[in-house]
C-alpha cells in the first residue's frame, strides 16, 4: 500500500471512528498501563461469506470485536464519571473549573452504519460527507479551559487523569486497547484484502458511469472540496448519495463488512485471554461510573 492511500485511510477511519473529542479540542490524554498488548500479525487471509445482496439495514450488522470494546456512548459516560471524580482535586488547587456535562449525543448502536463512509441516503442528503453538527450544548470537556493558565490546565488534567485511574482500577482506562487495536487493524486489512479491492474497482466504475472520477469510496470522502466549506454543498450531496447507490448496486459495504469482520473473528481468536480480562475491567469501570454518577445526582 503506497503512502498516500495509507494516509487516506487512515484519514476516513479517524474521521468514520470519531469517539467525543471536538476539532480543536483534543481529550485529555488517558491513563493507561506501562505495558499495552501488542496485536499479533497473523498471515493468513481468512475465508469470509460474503451477503448475496446488499444489506439494507446495517444497524443490525455488528463486528465481532463490538462486544469487547465499549461503545462512543460508554466512552462519554466514563469521561464524565473521571470529571465528577476529579471535581474535589480541581476545587482543592483552588482553580474555578466546572465540572464538563457529559456527551449525550454519541453512538450507542452498531458502529456498520458509520464506518465505511455514507450509507444512509437520507443523511447524505443532509451533510454530504460533513459530520452532523454536533447539538446545541454538546460541547467537549476542554471548552471551557481557554481561560485558564498552562499551569492551572496541566493540573486539571493531572487531576482528571487520576479519576481515571482510580475508575480504571489497575486496567486500562475506557476501551480495551488490544479491542481497539484489532478494529483499527481490521479496517485497513479489509481495505487491502483482494476481494475489497475488487469491489471498490466495481464500485469506481458505477460512479464513473454516474459521472464522477473516483478509485476508492476513501477519495470520495477525503475530496479537499468538501474541506472548503463547513457545510454541504449541492455538488458534495450529489456526490455522497451516487456514491451510496453505487455501494449499494455493486454490494460493497456487504462485501467490505463481511471481509473487516473475517479479519476481527481471525484476531479475537488469538486475542481471547486478553479480550475477556479487559471486557471484564470495561464492565467494573462502568459499574464505577454508574455509582459516581449516582452519588453526584443525589447530592444535588
Amino acid at each position: 500500500m503506497s503512502t498516500r492511500s495509507a494516509a487516506l485511510l487512515a484519514t476516513a477511519l479517524g474521521a468514520l471512528l470519531a469517539g467525543c473529542a471536538t476539532p480543536g479540542h483534543p481529550a485529555a490524554a488517558p491513563h493507561h498501563p506501562a505495558a499495552v498488548p501488542t496485536l499479533a500479525d497473523i498471515p493468513g487471509t481468512p475465508s469470509a461469506t460474503v451477503p448475496s445482496a446488499a444489506p439494507t439495514d446495517l444497524g443490525t450488522l455488528r463486528l465481532p470485536i463490538e462486544q469487547y470494546v465499549l461503545t462512543p456512548a460508554e466512552n462519554a459516560r466514563l469521561t464524565h464519571a473521571s470529571w465528577v471524580l476529579a471535581a474535589d482535586c480541581v476545587r482543592q488547587h483552588g482553580i474555578a473549573f466546572p465540572t464538563p456535562p457529559e456527551l449525550t449525543h454519541q453512538r450507542s448502536g452498531s458502529e456498520v452504519p458509520r464506518r465505511y463512509g455514507p450509507a444512509d441516503p437520507a443523511a447524505a442528503a443532509k451533510d454530504g460527507y460533513h459530520d452532523p453538527a454536533a447539538p446545541d450544548g454538546d460541547k467537549a470537556p476542554t471548552d471551557g479551559l481557554s481561560s485558564l493558565s498552562t499551569d492551572q490546565r496541566t493540573t486539571v488534567f493531572r487531576c482528571q487523569q487520576d479519576a481515571q485511574a482510580e475508575l480504571a482500577g489497575g486496567a486500562a482506562f475506557g476501551s480495551s486497547p488490544i479491542g481497539e487495536q484489532i478494529n483499527s487493524r481490521s479496517y485497513l486489512k479489509a481495505t487491502a484484502d483482494d476481494r475489497v479491492k475488487a469491489a471498490f474497482a466495481a464500485w469506481s466504475g458505477c460512479m464513473k458511469t454516474a459521472g464522477y472520477d473516483y478509485a476508492s469510496p476513501m477519495d470520495a470522502y477525503n475530496d479537499p472540496h468538501w474541506r472548503t466549506s463547513p457545510t454541504a454543498d449541492q455538488q458534495e450531496i450529489a456526490t455522497a448519495q451516487a456514491d451510496i447507490a453505487c455501494k449499494r448496486q455493486t454490494n460493497l459495504i456487504g462485501i467490505w463488512y463481511a471481509v473487516d469482520a473475517a479479519y476481527q473473528q481471525q484476531q479475537i481468536q488469538a486475542h481471547q485471554a486478553e479480550l475477556d480480562r479487559d471486557r471484564a475491567a470495561e464492565q467494573q469501570q462502568l459499574g464505577s461510573a454508574r455509582e459516581v454518577l449516582g452519588q453526584s445526582a443525589g447530592s444535588n
